[in-house]
């Protein structure tokens, strides 16, 4: 589902001159992401995982025996099994990707602050209160690092808030003649609220489901109900 609710995804394709473009660009996009970035992935991780069970990383002071952070494990591979030269360029290959990623998110949140929330305050925001209030996004996302250092987990809840919040507007504003503008916000907020709230507090849900199917079921229920009665009422 993250596809359909993926920011930057959406700042790619209204970024394309034509609709033809956007389409052959998520083709093209599609078939790197899924069957060579994807299980290029997995397959490195495999390979780390063999490489830390035979000891491997050893030499670098993780050894068989002693606990490590999974993330490390990619890292410490590429460290161990190429050369000096091609390490130093695989690691500018990743942190372009990082780089890559993270200023698309910036540029996601900082336009829809200025946007979809401070408009109503200030109508004329400049490019350079823009970009200020994008450095102040970027701080704040820092700081949210820091607190929380597992990158997956980090990556599990804002997809999950993200998910719960914004699939069902979404796709009612594709599928739907006329959605409305009022049962889109009131299930994009009940609904990652929601499942951040069960997130956080920890709660035991029954048949151990997962925080996203009450966030996103709460989210369609009320997005349906306020599309009929703004209909009726229309």
């Amino acid at each position: 589902p993250i596809w359909f609710v993926g920011m930057t995804l959406y700042q790619r394709i209204y970024a394309c001159k034509d609709e033809r473009t956007a389409k052959k660009a998520w083709r093209i996009a599609g078939l790197f992401e899924w069957p060579v970035m994807a299980f290029m992935g997995v397959t490195l991780g495999l390979f780390a995982r063999v490489a830390f069970d035979q000891g491997m990383f050893s030499s670098i002071g993780y050894a068989p025996t002693s606990p490590m952070d999974s993330e490390l494990g990619l890292p410490l591979l590429l460290r161990t099994v190429l050369p000096v030269g091609l390490m130093g360029l695989m690691m500018s290959a990743y942190f372009s990707a990082i780089m890559s990623t993270a200023d698309s998110c910036l540029m996601a949140a900082s336009g829809n602050l200025t946007t979809d929330i401070l408009r109503f305050f200030k109508k004329h925001i400049s490019i350079k209160q823009s970009q200020v209030i994008t450095l102040l996004i970027g701080a704040i996302a820092i700081v949210l690092a820091t607190m929380m250092q597992n990158v997956l987990e980090l990556m599990l809840y804002s997809y999950a808030f993200m998910v719960s919040g914004l699939l069902v507007p979404v796709l009612g504003s594709l599928l739907l003649k006329k959605p409305s503008p009022i049962a889109a916000l009131v299930s994009m907020v009940l609904g990652g609220c929601i499942t951040l709230v069960l997130i956080v507090l920890k709660t035991p849900l029954p048949y151990d489901l997962d925080a996203n199917f009450f966030g996103i079921t709460a989210s369609a229920l009320s997005f349906s109900i306020i599309q009929f009665l703004d209909k009726k009422n229309g």
